[in-house]
C-alpha cells in the first residue's frame, strides 16, 4: 500500500504544483480540479492519502479528494 500524506495548508499555498509532486502526477497533468479528479481515479494500486489540517482546504479540493475516493475503490481518504 502507497502511502500519501499532504498538508492542506501546502496545498492552499502551492496549489498544484505541490499535489504534483506529492503524487508524482506526470508532466501532462492539467493543474486544475478536473485534472486532480481524473489522476487520482486511474491510481490502480492501494493508495492511502492522508490529508493534515484539511479545514483550512476549500471545500473544492476537499469535495475533489472525496469524490475521486468514492470513484476508485484502491483510493482512500483519511483527515485528519
Amino acid at each position: 500500500m502507497r502511502i500519501i500524506k499532504i498538508d492542506a495548508e501546502l496545498i492552499n499555498n502551492g496549489g498544484h504544483d505541490y499535489i504534483k509532486d506529492v503524487f508524482n502526477f506526470p508532466d501532462y497533468y492539467g493543474g486544475n480540479l478536473d485534472a486532480l479528479y481524473d489522476c487520482l481515479t486511474e491510481i490502480g494500486i492501494d493508495c492511502e492519502v492522508i490529508i493534515f489540517n484539511h479545514k483550512v482546504l476549500s471545500g473544492d479540493f476537499l469535495d475533489t479528494f472525496i469524490d475521486a475516493s468514492i470513484e476508485n475503490s484502491f483510493l482512500k481518504i483519511i483527515l485528519k
